[in-house]
């Protein structure tokens, strides 16, 4: 229960966007997406694409990578070179056509009756000529190969990248009008029935549905959760985390109702520059949401100071990082702690600005941060990750300034995509 929510960007999309995610025509709804996903699915996702694209942070991250700083790293350029290679074989952006992720698995999975129950679709605006062009673009360029197999008359292809040896549980793409459907091998005629409304998928009336509604269509990444499925499956380890919960505040024993949740549901919403974040656990009734509510309350009350502490081991732990940044003459180094120190301000007062409320049948947690609050945890973020490539490069790795011997990380063979593995 207890975290700092901070700025999740999909920075590796153009690499996988060839091979995966994309499905449903762009007319489509939520809804008509929802009912893809497996019947009995006990987790989905969604993230919307469009809302995250315009986002300041990953547009400036996004122009970090693809126009990389002259004194960035062999590998920062490595990863444009290889970025720019797929735009230029695809003869578009994938990042720019991909439009809604969903992401499903049925409970299958945790009655241990499956080990590749769950399907990822999406959308996205080129043509399924464009798509497939783009697919055999990526494996080009990773020197991959392809199977191309009928299943339920439908064309399914399944990729084999570099290096890696073939396993029935490799996922297998199919590219429909204006979309894709990715599905492990094993799933995919199941995948491709729910694909084609050949058998019925989610309801609209699912527990799943309805917690996806209640977190909001104008959020851009969702996730619902059945919980009461999860503990059919697993009561013991449900009923032990609550237990935990009661233990960890004596004085708050109504927390054991954790083990009547239903469902529950993580939202983050990007407005501007800003962040907000949700999480909603949904009861029988208010009844017994009302205790729970006022239960955690009383934990986070108890809990803050332990984590206000450890926010200020971790500032002090950095402040002994810029003494040794000193020594080693780090560029703009004393800058650049400034940038983290901001950063930790800004996760105390998230400590402070998180909210703990009862609606109707729910508990809810919502952060906000405001948009100069994300600006300074990116420009901390940014200025962590430079101080460490200046660092390393100046004492030839820090596992050798530490006496672990520097080992370096491989690089990618040139015109060649980093591994990779679903």
């Amino acid at each position: 229960m207890v975290g700092v929510v901070g700025v999740v960007v999909v920075g590796s999309l153009a690499a996988v966007g060839g091979t995966a995610f994309w499905m449903w025509r762009k007319n489509k709804t939520s809804a008509n997406a929802l009912s893809r996903m497996p019947p009995n699915s006990f987790v989905v996702a969604r993230i919307e694409l469009d809302q995250i694209r315009v986002f300041p942070p990953f547009a400036d991250l996004r122009r970090t990578i693809t126009h990389p700083a002259p004194d960035a790293s062999a590998r920062e350029t490595a990863l444009s070179r290889q970025m720019q290679d797929v735009v230029t074989r695809c003869s578009f952006d994938p990042v720019d056509h991909l439009r809604t992720v969903f992401v499903g698995a049925d409970r299958d999975l945790l009655a241990g009756r499956s080990t590749s129950a769950w399907v990822a679709t999406g959308v996205h605006d080129v043509t399924p000529a464009k798509a497939r062009q783009c697919f055999d673009a990526v494996m080009g360029l990773s020197q991959g190969t392809t199977t191309t197999t009928t299943v339920n008359g439908h064309t399914v292809l399944t990729p084999v990248l570099r290096g890696s040896s073939r396993t029935p549980r490799d996922p297998a793409v199919h590219f429909m009008d204006g979309s894709v459907l990715v599905a492990e091998q094993g799933y995919m005629p199941t995948a491709l029935r729910f694909a084609y409304q050949e058998a019925p998928g989610l309801s609209s009336s699912s527990p799943i549905a309805r917690m996806m509604d209640r977190l909001g269509a104008q959020q851009a990444v969702a996730v619902a959760v059945d919980v009461a499925a999860i503990r059919t499956q697993n009561q013991q380890t449900v009923n032990e985390f609550a237990d935990d919960l009661v233990r960890a505040n004596p004085g708050s024993a109504d927390l054991t109702l954790a083990r009547q949740m239903e469902t529950g549901g993580v939202a983050i919403s990007l407005v501007g520059n800003g962040v907000s974040a949700l999480a909603r656990g949904e009861f029988p009734t208010a009844t017994v949401a009302r205790p729970f509510t006022v239960a955690l309350q009383s934990f986070w009350a108890a809990r803050k100071a332990e984590i206000l502490s450890g926010i200020g081991e971790a500032q002090q732990g950095f402040g002994a990082m810029r003494a040794m940044a000193g020594l080693t003459g780090g560029r703009d180094a004393g800058e650049r702690f400034d940038r983290i120190d901001a950063g930790f301000g800004v996760a105390r007062a998230a400590v402070d600005q998180l909210r703990i409320t009862q609606d109707d049948r729910s508990a809810v947690v919502t952060l906000t941060l405001t948009p100069p609050q994300v600006t300074a945890l990116v420009n901390a973020a940014r200025a962590a990750q430079q101080i460490a490539s200046d660092m390393a490069r100046m004492t030839d790795g820090l596992p050798g300034l530490l006496g672990g011997g520097a080992q370096r990380a491989p690089q990618a063979a040139p015109g060649g995509l980093p591994q990779i593995r679903f």
